[in-house]
């Protein structure tokens, strides 16, 4: 799941923030049942399960993103890197 975030522009890695935690540590097993995880992979944005037991599309991530933006800049800049990675895939 991790690669799928690591994979994003480095316009979007530089707007978001992203933390892994180990479901083999009391941490990470904390995180997962705060988020009230039940399955693995679990990801979260803003600290809201988003999807849980997928890897999400490149579309569905950007969709999420654009939803959990924080600011119109944020979408902007989201919004950008979508239609930049759109072009280069067609």
């Amino acid at each position: 799941m991790v690669d799928v975030l690591k994979g994003l522009p480095q316009e979007v890695a530089e707007i978001i923030e992203y933390k892994e935690w180990s479901i083999k540590n009391a941490e990470g097993v904390g995180m997962f049942v705060e988020r009230k995880g039940r399955v693995l992979p679990t990801l979260c944005i803003n600290e809201e399960l988003v999807f849980e037991s997928i890897i999400p599309t490149f579309e569905e991530l950007y969709d999420a993103l654009l939803e959990g933006a924080h600011s119109d800049e944020q979408k902007v800049v989201l919004q950008s890197a979508f239609d930049e990675a759109k072009k280069e895939y067609e």
